[in-house]
């Protein structure tokens, strides 16, 4: 009779195991938005990550696909597929991405205290460096940044994410050429200009080309 028993329970946990993960297959194909914020709430970015981008191939909403290249690009886990849903979000869907930044950067919520556009070019600018092989994968992150930034070279802007990210890493002959580009791209003497970031990110940048 135990043995019975015994069978009969393994059996139906087994059951309760495949229609658990069934059902949550079913729930990750149709609503991944949903998983993506059970996940996310989680402290599963990553897969949130994933889940945001299954719901932009879904949707096309453009949100998600910012969404999850935020993720990817902020907590380092993929620079690879950072990169990727970056050029997708950029280049491929540049006018729905222009209006999405327009959007959070009239959201009262926002809370990144600075343009929205600065913010994700920046991190690509970031994630373009720590993936370059070479010098001129180097300056193609550097032009990306520099293109992006502002005449009076605001706080927050792409230019100052990729200079901390090579600061961070110690690298003399990018900063070196990332300050010469800075010099030669922005005019000091322009109205509102930002000279005291400008001068003390450059001062930053030069002191570690020349240890």
């Amino acid at each position: 009779m135990r043995k019975i028993v015994l069978k009969t329970a393994i059996i139906t946990l087994g059951v309760t195991i495949i229609l658990a993960v069934a059902v949550f297959g079913i729930v990750s194909l149709i609503a991944p938005a949903q998983m993506m914020r059970l996940t996310l709430s989680l402290g599963l970015d990553r897969i949130g990550a994933d889940y945001a981008f299954q719901e932009y191939e879904r949707s096309g909403d453009v949100d998600y696909l910012a969404r999850s290249f935020e993720i990817c690009a902020a907590g380092g886990y993929d620079d690879n597929t950072a990169e990727k849903r970056f050029d997708l979000l950029y280049t491929d869907n540049a006018e729905a991405f222009a209006q999405l930044c327009e959007e959070r950067n009239d959201q009262t919520e926002n809370a990144l205290g600075y343009d929205y556009r600065d913010y994700v070019v920046g991190l690509g600018a970031s994630v373009k460096y720590r993936l370059a092989a070479d010098e001129a994968q180097q300056d193609e992150a550097i032009e990306l940044a520099v293109s992006e930034t502002g005449a009076e070279f605001p706080a927050g802007n792409p230019v100052i994410a990729l200079a901390v990210e090579a600061a961070g890493e110690g690298d003399a002959s990018f900063c070196g050429r990332l300050s010469a580009e800075m010099k030669a791209s922005f005019d000091l003497g322009a109205e509102g200009f930002n000279t005291k970031i400008f001068m003390d990110i450059v001062n930053i940048l030069e002191g570690i080309a020349n240890e």
